[in-house]
């Protein structure tokens, strides 16, 4: 019996040492990095003309903590906070390109609930315990446009608008007495766009997509040489323009991609085995080797933006009725900067500098009280964003971001805001299948914030510390 029981473990430790060894060459064949490409630019990659359409549904589960500590010349505050959304949302993209003109048309309809709780902490007063329940519904439109004079000088031109309704309600308890507040929310606001530019930044990943299918092929032995760099460019070329075309039934939409990609290889005499392997190869990448955006090159541009926007505000039990208008104009000066590193790694680099002048007012309706309230402003601000991208394989996107900000407010009545916006940030996305997308993100953020108000005495300190998790499941429908 124990003889028996010897040779079944011995049996079963050597199929399961054979099949990990197996799982490891598996693995090792579909590894993407590969030399044989490795000195290939997917940075001088030229897009051709291209119109491009994409819908997406989206699934958003957020939560949020924070840790908070205010510092006022009379009391002390730390404040604790705890977030959970919950988020719908479907967009919808119309993308062209070519060599004249860049341009988009983006809409997204979006409905959201949101619980939120907090503890409130004060040297003076008892403490603070707050229960909100939000619900969120909003519609954004976005068309913008770059229109090329030359290769690299364009006009830049477009518009944003943005509605939203929302519903609150919000519980407040302390030692002394509890509250229930309702409050409905509509807004409106609009901002369009003109300025000049230099420069032109590329998407680049259909030529990533060529040098995936490339090394696969090759490692599955089915091409009888090597492809050149012209090869690759025009292997990039054809992926770009044939992705462009639209069919009702997806599997036609397939058959046709795929023997596209074919006739390429059958023509350029490059495969030495057009069997199983090669096609199963070609289609796994195909479904697998553009999932992540890639883009070179630069921008500078200067733009105004005027901006216009409504809110009507409206709270019961206590009856009030607020009603926002609010006028600004801005300047910025902005710089875009991307760059493939080698085959897997991306940098990208983005700062502005702006500045604008605006006026606001509130008109207050109440039960026993009606007042308006004008003012006019000065905002001056910077940014800068630096992201490091990090892709494994086909399915495996990671990114590594530092962003910073700085603003000043200056209002005619001799009030001064400054803020400053620290963040750290990492996210991770990975594709079950290629409609269907899993993201997470975790970020740190650090955003001190100061005040000085009409008088000497009226001063605030605020030093903010929060951060935030993120999982995301997104299904594209084409």
């Amino acid at each position: 019996m124990n003889r028996n029981i010897l040779i079944l473990t011995v049996s079963l430790f050597t199929v399961s040492a054979y099949a990990q060894n197996s799982t490891q060459n598996e693995y090792e064949e579909w590894k993407p990095s590969q030399n044989e490409y490795k000195d290939f630019d997917v940075g001088k990659y030229t897009t051709p003309d291209i119109v491009r359409n994409q819908l997406d549904i989206n699934f958003d589960f957020r939560s949020y903590n924070s840790h908070n500590e205010y510092f006022y010349s009379d009391k002390n505050i730390e404040y604790e906070s705890f977030n959970f959304t919950g988020n719908i949302s479907s967009s919808f993209l119309h993308y062209v390109n070519t060599r004249k003109r860049i341009s988009s048309l983006a809409g997204n309809l979006s409905f959201g609930d949101n619980y939120y709780s907090s503890k409130n902490k004060q040297t003076s007063t008892d403490d603070i315990f707050t229960t909100n329940r939000n619900q969120q519904n909003s519609l954004n439109l976005i068309w913008s446009n770059k229109w090329y004079f030359s290769n690299l000088f364009f006009m830049d031109y477009g518009v944003q608008s943005n509605i939203t309704y929302n519903f609150t309600q919000n519980k407040t308890k302390n030692q002394t007495e509890d509250t229930n507040e309702k409050q409905k929310v509509f807004s409106f606001n609009i901002s369009p766009q003109t300025g000049v530019g230099y420069g032109r930044i590329e998407n680049v990943q259909d030529a990533r997509q060529a040098v995936y299918i490339a090394n696969a092929l090759s490692k599955k032995k089915v091409l009888n040489r090597k492809l050149s760099d012209d090869e690759l460019f025009e292997l990039s070329q054809i992926i770009s323009t044939v992705k462009n075309k639209r069919f009702l039934d997806a599997r036609l939409h397939l058959i046709e991609e795929i023997t596209t990609i074919d006739t390429f290889f059958e023509n350029n005499n490059l495969l030495e085995d057009n069997g199983a392997a090669y096609f199963t190869t070609l289609y796994d990448m195909w479904q697998y080797g553009d999932l992540f955006s890639r883009k070179s090159g630069y921008e500078i541009s200067f733009l105004q933006l005027p901006y216009y926007s409504y809110q009507n505000e409206k709270y019961t039990p206590e009856i009030r009725d607020i009603i926002y208008h609010s006028n600004q104009y801005s300047m910025i000066l902005n710089f875009s900067y991307e760059k493939p590193f080698k085959l897997n790694l991306q940098h990208s680099l983005y700062a502005d500098v702006s500045g604008g002048i605006g006026s606001s007012s509130v008109r207050n309706k109440q039960t026993d009280n009606d007042y308006e309230n004008d003012t006019k402003n000065k905002t001056i601000s910077a940014t800068a964003n630096y992201s490091l991208g990090y892709y494994p394989n086909t399915r495996t996107y990671i990114r590594v971001t530092t962003s910073q900000r700085i603003s000043k407010y200056i209002y005619d009545d001799d009030r001064r805001f400054t803020s400053f916006y620290s963040m750290l940030g990492a996210n991770l996305y990975y594709y079950v299948s290629p409609n269907l997308r899993l993201a997470g993100d975790c970020n740190l953020f650090y955003s001190p914030y100061r005040f000085k108000g009409y008088e000497e005495y009226q001063t605030t300190r605020e030093n903010r510390f929060s951060s935030s998790f993120t999982i995301r499941l997104t299904y594209s429908i084409f």
